[in-house]
Order: structure tokens, then C-alpha cells, then sequence
């Protein structure tokens, strides 16, 4: 396979980036490939040519310890890259050169792949010269926008560690995430291949005497590495006159500030800085300490802390997620907090002489699973899969914004074609354009995400006739889509976040048209309350006021006594009652209603009214029954309809009965 490594940072810089490139390029070509690495230097215009290596110009920036920054833009180059015939690209960073990979990768129709080596919200102090909070955490967005952007344009990516896997995926990547750990060459840090002479002499070098220990730390001397911690440690380390020492190995923008604290603490008799030193020599620094420290929590991976027990070093860290699998508390090392660095130093100090050599035996035994080989192995079997996932891919064709969400028209592998509606959030955040390609999995992945959209777009043409509740609305998407609750939940929020729903202002209009309907109270209490609007909103908007209670009281009555046609009085009575009842309304109040109503009208027309439920009921009955019989059944239909025996009486008299 004909393989092409883009990294803005290669040999002889040293770093986890530059250890991971190199070691992947070694092991590739140990497995019979063609590797070429395309990277930077610092220089202005020309591009250098090193056998497979091929280095494009850049500017050094001196404040992120000697990263060489190359602008992405180098168009005469795609057609000597085009040359190499690669079949696959691996980009080993986002910037510069990983944008180069893109457009390479994007113009030669090539697979892309890439692995995100560093948490770059850890980071943001660089760019952040103000110390803002706001600014800050303006910039930690602004990461997760840009990592999530770059891991969806490529076909896989690469996680070194579980930690950085679960952060990529919070920050919303739909790629296929791999977690393939850096290895490490094993063999570098085993006693037999060091020169253990200049290890052994190390501790003389810098006065150490035969009865102190020795802590090393290895990386770059930058912020984010919390070396002052350490430091700060170490002042009561002093203090208590513990025989222990610390050695820092390597370079950054916080070196001078670093040395400075520890002449500030007055411990030049306990900290050294050994500077940079090269990439064969670092074995030697490891074999000639006796234990390894560092209180970062901005690892990927944790290269170092892997050299460290490869060499058979006691591992004291600072607790984090991606160190979990790697030490083991009081097996190969410790993790500490920062308010216990120095009992943690203490502890490791106190170490009898059998427990250090059980914990680095231990340590050696537990780097095993790091081994480069299974590194170059999985990397390989990844480019396979990531090949054949691009064959299989889609082409977006056409975008169309369509009701707050956009249609994709795709080109499937097979010339079928198809399309996929996206909310504007989940394009815009995928970075989807047209001619770009998505991988068979990524289609799957937007699948899945359809349904969301289209539910989000059903919401909107349903809110645009009518309001809603929470509650009608959540019944309406449990219905009709098959979502689970936390997506409907995040559809609901996105609503509410819109101004689209709004339970209180629901309950305001709604409670406003039922007093214009004159319901009672409690009548409106009762809807709103199946509407689903809560007992909270429904007390502060529904008011209990008892002269408008009576108001509506009053009307409904009126209403009701013009619908109580031909019925004595004490039947319309019984009845506006009892509706008012129904309505919600109080009884004290329905009677009070009651008692306002007119009924002279019903008192003169009353018997009118008996004559003809009299007769309507002598025609009901004369069918079936005569004389007496016939008599009773129209008295006890008249007595059931609430009218006077005596008015009763006299009617049937009247009617011969």
C-alpha cells in the first residue's frame, strides 16, 4: 500500500506527535509499504525533497515551543503528490498541513483518515493573552466547532485513548471513531539496549548522591504541563528534608518562568533542567532515574508515562481518565490530586526496597500491551477498511433549505440516487458541501438523524396554525415518530429555546378565551390542567376573583334560561343549577347567580307551557291506555317535568280526562 503521513511536526523535532508519526512510518515500511511523509520546515518558499520525506515551508511560532505553522494553500504541490500514487491519506494534525491533506485528499479523490492527537481546549492560554473567562470559553466552542468539522471530513479517525474518543463524540463527530493507542517501541527502553553506564552516571552528573532518589519528568516544559505544581511540591519536600530530587528533561515557552520559580523557592539544590535533549539519549534519562512524575491532565494518551514503565519506573501522576488502564495504584505507580502531590512524593520516598522492586517489575510487565507492532498492525487494518468504506461512499449532489432544515441529494456508490433531510444545526456543524463525500457509515449515521429533522419540521407547520403545550406537543411526537425521549426532549427544548413553545403565554391566551366564554375558575383550572400547563402557571395566570366569579356566573345563567324552552319553572330552575354546578362554578355562587335571574316570563307562561307537555303526553299514551289509566300516566309524566299539582289537576280537569 502506498501510504502518505501529513504532520505539521516531524523529526528532529521531538514530541508525542513526532514519537507517533515516526513510529507508525517505521512500522508501516516493516510491513512492506510505501510510506511518505509530507511535513514542514522552517523556511520561506522552497520545498525540500529527503527521499520519502517531502517538507513544505513554514513559520516558526516560538511561543507553542517551535511549531512550524504552513499556510494549507500549496497548489503546485497536488500534482507531485498526485505522482506518489497514494492510496490513502493519514492526517496527524488539524491545522496547516491536515488542511493540505484535505484539499489532496478531496482533489485526488483519495480516502482520508485521521487521528486527533491533542485536546486542544487544554490549549486556548496560548491564544487567550487577556486571561478572559469569556474569551476562554468563546475559544473552548470555537475548538469543539473545529474538531467536530475536521473529524467529520474523513472516511475514520483515530483515537489514541477512550478519554479523547468520548470528547469527540460530546463535541458532536458522527465519523467512526477508532481507538487505536500509540505504541511504543519497547525494545528503545529495555536495560539491554541502553547504555547503562552514562544512565548510571547520570545522578553524579547533577550531585545527586547514592542515597537520593530521583524523579524525572519528560515533555514540554509549557503550561498546560502544570510543571509549578510540582514545584510548589517540592518546597516542602525541603522543608521536611526528604532525600528525593527532580530532573526535567526537555523544552517549551514556560522554561524560563519555571526556572525562575525555583530560584524564587530557593530549590536549585533539588530541581535540574536538563533542556532538549535528543531522541536516541532519552532511555538513558529514564534508566538513570528512579521514578517518573507528571501533573498534566492534558494527555491524549500519555506517551511518556508509557516510556516510563517501559523502562521500569514508579509512574506518580495526577488523576485522569485517559491514565486509568495504564496505572495501577500501588501496583506500577500512584495518582495523586493537587493538594496531595507531596504525600504522594512521600509515599513513593518511603517505598522499602522489596515493594520498588515488585512495582518495577510490575511497571515493565504492564507496558507489554503498548507494543509497536500491534500499533503498525491495527493502523494498516484501518487504512484497509477505510479504503473500501470510500468506494462505498455517497456524493452530495445538491442542498436545498427547505422549512428550517436542508435536503441533501445524494449519489450513491451505485449511481441510485437518494436524499436525506438534516437540521441546519446538524449541516452546518457536519460541514456537508456539495461534491464532498460521506463514507457508507457516515450515510447511516445521518439516518438516523433524519427522523429528528423531520419531526422538527412537522413541529413547525404544526405550530404555525395553532399554540400547543409541552404536553400536546410531546403526545404529537410520541405519535407520530419513532424517537426516543431524549431526542424528543432536545426537539422540545430546541422549541422552547426558539420561543415556539411557551406554556405560560398558552395558559394566558387560553384562560383569556375561556372568560370570554364566562367558564368558571375552577372550570379553567381543570382544562388547562389536562392541557398538561403546570399547577404553578396555572395559579400565577388564573386569578380568583370573586366578582368576576359571579360575573360569569350571571351570564352562563342568562344563557341557560334562554335555552330552557317549554319546561316548567322549577325544571329550568333545577336545571341552570345544576349546569352551573357542572360549569365549575361554586355552589354559593350558582345560587347567587340563580337568584339574579328573571323568571316573571316563565311564571305567566306556565301553564301554556303545561297545556302542551299535557297534551303531548295524552298522545304519548292514549295508544295504549284509557280513563283512569290514562289519567295517571299523564299526571305522573306532567309531576316528573317539576310542574304544581294543582296547576296539573285543573289542566286535566280541562282536558276531561
Amino acid at each position: 500500500m502506498r501510504i502518505g503521513l501529513f504532520t505539521d511536526t516531524y523529526l528532529p523535532d521531538i514530541n508525542g506527535v513526532v514519537s507517533s508519526v515516526e513510529l507508525l512510518r517505521k512500522k508501516l515500511e516493516e510491513l512492506g509499504n510505501d510510506v511518505y511523509v509530507i511535513c514542514t520546515y522552517k523556511g520561506l518558499v522552497k520545498v525540500k525533497y529527503e527521499g520519502k520525506i517531502i517538507r513544505l515551508p513554514g513559520i516558526e511560532i516560538k511561543k507553542l515551543y517551535g511549531y512550524t505553522l504552513s499556510t494549507p494553500l500549496h497548489f503546485l504541490m497536488i500534482e507531485e503528490i498526485k505522482k506518489l500514487n497514494l492510496d490513502i491519506i493519514h492526517a496527524e494534525t488539524e491545522f496547516g498541513v491536515g488542511i493540505f491533506a484535505n484539499i489532496v485528499a478531496s482533489t485526488l479523490n483519495i480516502p482520508l483518515v485521521r487521528t486527533y492527537h491533542t485536546t486542544y481546549e487544554d490549549y486556548t492560554h496560548y491564544v487567550n493573552f487577556i486571561h478572559s473567562k469569556t474569551l476562554d470559553k468563546g475559544l473552548k466552542k470555537g475548538v469543539a466547532l473545529i474538531s467536530k468539522a475536521y473529524g467529520n471530513n474523513c472516511v475514520r479517525l483515530i483515537s489514541p485513548s477512550k478519554k479523547t474518543a468520548d470528547m469527540l463524540k460530546k463535541y458532536g463527530v458522527v465519523s467512526e471513531i477508532d481507538i487505536i493507542p500509540t505504541g511504543v517501541e519497547l525494545d528503545r527502553f529495555d536495560a539491554k539496549n541502553v547504555e547503562l553506564e552514562k544512565a548510571n552516571d547520570l545522578k553524579k552528573e547533577y550531585g545527586i548522591k547514592d542515597d537520593e532518589k530521583l524523579l524525572l519528568f519528560v515533555g514540554r516544559i509549557a503550561k498546560e504541563k502544570a510543571i509549578d505544581q510540582i514545584i510548589n511540591a517540592f518546597v516542602k519536600v525541603k522543608e521536611e528534608n526528604l532525600k528525593i530530587k527532580l530532573l526535567i528533561v526537555g523544552a517549551g515557552p514556560s522554561l524560563e518562568e519555571l526556572q525562575d520559580l525555583v530560584k524564587k523557592e530557593d530549590l536549585e539544590d533539588y530541581i535540574f533542567f536538563a533542556g532538549k535533549k535528543p531522541f536516541s539519549q532519552v532511555p538513558i534519562y529514564y534508566h538513570g532515574a528512579d521514578g517518573f512524575i507528571s501533573a498534566s491532565t492534558s494527555e491524549t494518551q500519555g506517551m511518556t508515562y508509557i516510556e516510563a514503565l517501559a523502562s521500569g519506573l514508579v509512574v506518580l501522576a495526577h488523576y485522569d481518565a485517559v491514565l486509568t488502564d495504564l496505572i495501577i495504584e500501588d501496583k506500577n505507580g500512584y495518582f495523586f490530586e493537587d493538594n496531595n502531590i507531596y504525600e504522594t512524593i512521600k509515599k513513593f520516598n518511603d517505598l522499602s526496597q522489596d515493594k520498588y522492586q515488585e512495582m518495577t517489575k510490575y511497571a515493565i510487565q504492564s507496558a507489554q500491551k503498548y507494543d509497536a507492532d500491534k500499533f503498525g498492525e491495527d493502523s494498516l487494518k484501518l487504512y484497509e477498511e477505510a479504503i473500501e468504506d470510500y468506494k462505498y461512499s455517497y456524493v452530495i449532489k445538491k442542498t436545498k433549505l427547505k422549512d428550517d432544515c436542508v435536503v441533501l441529494s445524494l449519489e450513491a456508490f451505485d449511481g441510485e440516487e437518494v436524499s436525506i433531510t438534516l437540521s441546519l444545526d446538524d449541516y452546518y456543524n457536519g460541514g456537508y458541501r456539495n461534491d464532498s463525500k460521506i463514507s457508507k457509515l457516515v450515510y447511516k449515521t445521518l439516518l438516523k438523524k433524519q427522523e429528528p429533522a423531520l419531526a422538527y419540521r412537522a413541529c413547525l407547520k404544526r405550530l404555525a396554525n395553532k399554540d400547543y403545550t409541552v404536553k400536546q406537543m410531546k403526545d404529537y411526537l410520541n405519535d407520530k415518530f419513532d424517537l426516543d425521549q431524549e431526542t424528543i426532549g432536545e426537539l422540545i427544548q430546541r422549541l422552547i429555546d426558539y420561543n415556539l413553545l411557551d406554556d405560560k403565554r398558552f395558559a394566558i391566551n387560553k384562560t383569556n378565551s375561556f372568560n370570554a366564554s364566562f367558564l368558571s375558575t375552577r372550570a379553567i383550572k381543570t382544562k388547562l390542567k389536562k392541557l398538561g400547563i403546570d399547577n404553578n402557571i396555572i395559579e400565577e395566570v388564573v386569578t380568583n376573583n370573586v366578582d368576576e366569579e359571579l360575573l360569569k356566573a350571571e351570564e352562563r345563567a342568562q344563557k341557560y334560561l334562554k335555552m330552557a324552552k317549554n319546561k316548567s319553572l322549577n325544571h329550568k330552575k333545577q336545571t341552570i343549577y345544576t349546569k352551573l354546578l357542572n360549569d365549575g362554578f361554586a355552589s354559593d355562587i350558582a345560587k347567587e347567580a340563580m337568584n339574579i335571574l328573571d323568571f316573571s316570563s316563565s311564571v305567566l307562561m306556565e301553564k301554556d307551557i303545561l297545556r302542551k307537555e299535557a297534551n303531548k303526553a295524552k298522545k304519548k299514551y292514549e295508544k295504549k291506555y284509557e280513563g283512569s289509566e290514562l289519567r295517571n300516566r299523564v299526571y305522573l309524566s306532567l309531576v316528573a317535568k317539576g310542574f304544581g299539582y294543582d296547576n296539573i289537576y285543573a289542566i286535566i280537569n280541562e282536558m276531561e280526562l
